[in-house]
């Protein structure tokens, strides 16, 4: 009987007896000796799986591929149809892959009762106190870890022309060599179901768990930080009976803010008018170059070797920042608070730039229509009027070579919800609704409208970093805010409404798809504060309770003191698949989950903060 080959059969003669003498052919004997050399996944899985359609008159072709892999200069790996030639054999093996259902979802009961407010300040009380028990853990240096947890199986979606255009768009060579050794062995892992169960299961509800603790990276970053300040904020401004907690909150929300406008901003240059502005960065560095995202040495080592050493800012991020910067001005101003006046000032310093003219510049379908995407994995999405995820910024390399696309370029409705809700945060200071301004914001608008009337937004393929119950969460927090605009300022902006239909599309996604299916304690936090962001009605007829039932049963279902467990907030599709997420960021999640519902359900008003 002949034997299937498995990864070491194909990868170890080219890349560990060949000679090799190119940059990139050195960075994959050092990745492959790295992740596929690690003992307890080369000997408890990955040795143990073989791929029935490897046998020993087809493996050569895969030997060769690598064999080019490790000889592969700087150029190739620039040379679009190299790269098509050279993979062509592993994009056809990933498109044979039969993806699992991982995602366990039952009709779910209708509820008839809702919950007191008795019930809901004790799910506040118990997420306030594991928030806070976990800020208190570092006396001097305070913050909220949040973990990312590689899924060696992959992204379900990432078929093979997927996969080739991920290798064509992205320019770091190192992220290329990252994205062939993920996706071979994926197509290992997934034909061999006894040892894929030993790293992944099933699951109950939308977003999957963390699961595996020993293999989270433990870090901290603007994005994650910049939410949870929200989260507070909201949580803060939910009721009268909060300005008890502002003496322990208001601090905390200032480190988080800080460590976003002051320690992350960094600067860059537009690319065509050469605007010089601050971003918001994910991996910032202080004065001395040593990384303030709490990773340790090693882990920036393992990230540099990766491919992820040379970081771009990204839209998402800085335009989050920008509407919490206005947010918190105004929080400040009408509660009277004393607080740092050097965060203020940094605050009116970064929305002091003509922010709406600095991303007109990378809108597909605008004036400009620079830094296009360069991978367009998220279908099936029409891409008109978007803004890519990451700023322009180079980066030379130790062989003098010019690299723009570190990490490839996509589009991701999420990120362009932000934008959308950031310049409607800051519409009079930025002049928002006028002129070229204006255009740029209609269009953005007409994306977005066309994903959900299209009803696309309901594809996981559809958007790279969420799922979808996260981009109909962002609809309702920029509802909340085109909900603080003038009758006329709403029919300059949207004149057809747009905003109104998306909202009802939205509302009957998250009554039908969403509440009408089983659940876990993410996703029924995502779906109540979308319901109570977009103003269900009628919000008394169970719809909003059966999300805040789930929560109330999933209490204590984490570990240790933690009432959640950690659960996928958001992700990256490759070069394979990655969850983000933490314990407290769960809390979070829920504690603002639930101070809205309060507010919504037991004072019977709508929840619109001002802008």
């Amino acid at each position: 009987m002949t034997r299937n080959a498995n990864l070491y059969d194909i990868c170890d003669q080219p890349i560990l007896e060949g000679e090799c003498l190119t940059p990139p052919g050195r960075n994959l004997r050092f990745i492959y000796r790295k992740v596929a050399g690690h003992t307890v996944l080369k000997y408890l899985i990955l040795k143990g799986c073989r791929h029935p359609a490897i046998g020993v008159t087809e493996i050569s072709r895969y030997q060769e591929m690598m064999r080019k892999a490790m000889q592969a200069s700087v150029d190739n790996w620039q040379d679009r149809l190299w790269i098509e030639t050279t993979f062509h054999s592993l994009a056809r093996l990933l498109d044979s892959i039969e993806n699992p259902r991982w995602q366990q979802r039952e009709k779910a009961e209708r509820i008839d009762s809702e919950p007191s407010r008795t019930d809901l300040q004790a799910m506040i009380d118990n997420c306030l106190q594991d928030i806070l028990r976990i800020w208190d853990q570092d006396k001097n240096d305070p913050w909220f870890p949040v973990a990312a947890q590689v899924e060696l199986s992959g992204d379900d979606h990432m078929d093979g022309k997927n996969f080739i255009n991920v290798l064509q768009g992205i320019g770091s060579f190192e992220y290329k060599n990252i994205t062939v050794l993920f996706a071979l062995i994926r197509c290992f892992l997934m034909t061999n179901p006894g040892k894929l169960r030993l790293i992944r299961k099933p699951y109950r509800g939308i977003c999957e768990p963390l699961s595996v603790s020993f293999t989270l990276i433990w870090h901290r970053i603007a994005f994650s930080d910049i939410n949870f300040f929200e989260h507070l904020l909201v949580f803060l401004g939910s009721d009268a009976s909060r300005r008890q907690h502002y003496a322990r909150i208001v601090p905390i929300l200032e480190n988080l803010l800080r460590y976003c406008v002051c320690s992350s901003r960094e600067w860059l240059e537009t690319p065509n008018n050469h605007i010089k502005h601050p971003a918001i960065t994910c991996f910032p560095n202080d004065a001395e170059g040593r990384p303030l995202c709490r990773l340790s040495e090693d882990a920036m080592q393992k990230k540099r070797n990766l491919g992820f050493g040379d970081y771009i800012p990204d839209t998402d991020t800085t335009f989050l920042t920008l509407a919490m910067a206005r947010k918190w001005l105004d929080f400040v101003q009408r509660e009277q608070l004393t607080v740092d006046n050097v965060l203020l000032e940094a605050c009116e310093s970064l929305l002091a730039y003509p922010w709406v003219e600095i991303i007109g510049e990378y809108q597909v379908g605008g004036k400009y229509n620079s830094n296009p995407p360069t991978i367009q994995i998220t279908k099936p999405l029409d891409y008109e009027g978007a803004v890519p995820i990451w700023f322009d910024k180079t980066f030379k390399k130790i062989d003098g070579s010019i690299i723009r696309e570190m990490l490839g370029n996509e589009i991701c409705p999420g990120h362009n919800m932000d934008i959308l809700d950031a310049i409607l945060v800051n519409r009079k200071q930025w002049r928002a609704l006028e002129g070229e301004n204006l255009a740029f914001l209609q269009r953005l608008l007409d994306f977005h409208h066309r994903a959900f009337a299209s009803d696309n937004f309901r594809h996981e393929t559809a958007l790279k970093y969420y799922l979808p119950e996260v981009y109909v969460y962002y609809l309702g927090r920029m509802y909340q805010t085109y909900r603080t605009l003038t009758d006329m300022d709403k029919r300059i902006l949207d004149p057809e409404e747009k905003i109104e239909n998306m909202r009802r599309i939205a509302q009957q996604y998250c009554k039908d798809e969403l509440i009408g299916y089983s659940l876990n304690a993410f996703d029924a936090a995502l779906a109540v504060s979308t319901l109570v962001l977009l103003e269900y009605e009628p919000r008394h007829d169970g719809v909003i309770a059966a999300g805040l039932n789930v929560l109330s049963q999933a209490t204590g279902e984490g570990r240790g003191r933690h009432p959640y467990r950690a659960y996928e907030w958001n992700r990256m599709r490759h070069p394979t698949r990655i969850l983000v997420g933490s314990e407290v960021a769960t809390s979070l999640f829920v504690l603002r989950a639930c101070s809205e519902a309060m507010h919504y359900l037991k004072n019977e008003v709508t929840i619109n903060r001002g802008a």
